[in-house]
């Protein structure tokens, strides 16, 4: 019983003075991250490029309508069959699920994006020398 009243008695200041003897000294609260976990300015990046990318294939889309630039095959094949697989109800995994069933349409996107982006970036350099 003794031991509780020394307890409660305690003032809840009384161990500041062992925090102030070296200021310079690390806290616990100056953690040092992996550098995962510093990398996520990268994904910022990662979403305005996707974005600056889609921009530049609708872009592209607009200037081969107008007949201004041939868009290769291969772009429009991959631009339809990544569309097709959005718009179609039967997916991998159904979009009834939350979160789970929009991945596979993400990585579905993700994918066309990095079989197109040789042929946006060429459109990028024409349309900047035009």
């Amino acid at each position: 019983m003794d031991k509780t009243n020394n307890f409660r008695a305690k003032k809840v200041g009384s161990n500041l003075d062992q925090f102030n003897e070296n200021p310079d000294q690390a806290s616990d609260i100056s953690t040092v991250f992996p550098e995962e976990v510093g990398g996520v300015h990268h994904r910022r990046a990662d979403l305005r490029k996707i974005l600056d990318y889609l921009e530049l294939l609708f872009s592209m889309l607009a200037d081969s309508f107008n007949k201004k630039y041939p868009v290769p095959k291969k772009t429009v094949l991959v631009i339809t069959f990544a569309l097709l697989y959005l718009i179609n109800p039967v997916d991998i995994s159904p979009d009834i699920l939350p979160l789970i069933g929009f991945v596979d349409d993400v990585a579905v996107l993700a994918f066309a994006f990095s079989l197109i982006k040789d042929d946006l970036e060429k459109y990028r350099a024409w349309k900047t020398s035009y």
